[in-house]
Formats: C-alpha cells, sequence, structure tokens
C-alpha cells in the first residue's frame, strides 16, 4: 500500500514541477481558430438536405409499371440467365453425390448411418440438395463402411467416402 501512496505522490510532483502551466489546454488565444472550424462545422450540420427526388421506402414492395414506350428489357430488374446444358440423369446425380457433405460412417443396432456433421441419414431417408439453383431430393439406398448410395428415380450412384488416409491419424504419427 505504502508503494502505491509513494508512485502517486512521484506523479503528482513530477506534474507539478514538469507539467504546462495552465494544464492539458491551450491558451484561449491559440484555440480561437479552432472554435471557429468546430462552430461552423455544426452550422452546416443543422440545415436540412433537400433531395431532389424523395427515396422510395427499401422495405415496400411497389409492382413495376409496364409503360408504352418501355421494353421488357428495360423494366426486368434481373439480367436473363445463361442457358445451362441440362444434364443427363447419371451426370446430375454424380454432381448431386459430391455436393452431400458426408463425414463418415457409423454402425448402431445393426443399422448404418451415414454422418453428415451433426444430421443422420440411415438407409431409405431422403435428403434434399441446393443445385444450381434448383432443389433435388435423393434417397439414401446403401451404406458401406467406405461408401454410400443414393438413388433419384431410376438412377443410382455410389459415391466412396473421402477418409483420411492412415498417415495423417494421430497413432500413426511417432
Amino acid at each position: 500500500m505504502k508503494t502505491i501512496l509513494y508512485g502517486f505522490l512521484v506523479v503528482t510532483a513530477a506534474n507539478f514541477m514538469f507539467g504546462a502551466e495552465g494544464g492539458d489546454l491551450t491558451s484561449p488565444k491559440l484555440r480561437v481558430d479552432t472554435v471557429a472550424k468546430a462552430q461552423a462545422l455544426v452550422e452546416a450540420q443543422k440545415a436540412p438536405v433537400v433531395l431532389a427526388n424523395p427515396l422510395p421506402n427499401p422495405f415496400v414492395r411497389v409492382p413495376l409499371q409496364k409503360s408504352d414506350d418501355v421494353t421488357e428489357e428495360a423494366v426486368s430488374p434481373v439480367a436473363p440467365k445463361a442457358v445451362v446444358p441440362t444434364l443427363s440423369g447419371m451426370e446430375l446425380l454424380t454432381r448431386l453425390a459430391a455436393a452431400i457433405p458426408a463425414t463418415g460412417t457409423v454402425n448402431l443396432g445393426g443399422s448404418p448411418i451415414l454422418l453428415l456433421g451433426q444430421k443422420r441419414l440411415k438407409v431409405g431417408d431422403s435428403y434434399t440438395i441446393s443445385f444450381e439453383d434448383k432443389d433435388y431430393e435423393v434417397s439414401i439406398a446403401s451404406i458401406s463402411p467406405t461408401a454410400f448410395t443414393i438413388t433419384r428415380g431410376s438412377h443410382s450412384y455410389t459415391r466412396p467416402l473421402r477418409l483420411a488416409s492412415a498417415t495423417n491419424t494421430p497413432s500413426a504419427r511417432p
């Protein structure tokens, strides 16, 4: 406690001996320019800003109105989509399978379960995948320790799981 008291006394004495005469503020003569600039900025903020056109409320949807001299392309706010080639059933299923974030499999009570992070899927469960702005529903046909099979319509595809190699596991490290 004495150390803190002595430290405070030393700092206070140094402030009186080496500090500025008037403290931290400069003299009023030196502050005149700064105060004038501050007052000009405050006065500028008081004047209201007048806009040429009132801004529309972004939370109110107003339907677009077509006029005679405006074409359909000028009215449409969305650019036309590029033509995407359609995929065959098997190509689509291959890409959908690649989009499934499978992290592994587990066997609980004799039934295999496919792990997707916190989500668990069993054989026969369906899973919805968003691909190219469309939702596709696939069904889990089979699950093995190293792969799983999905079906959509009459097509089925077996995707292997991407498991860590044995050299990357903590038990294989020296």
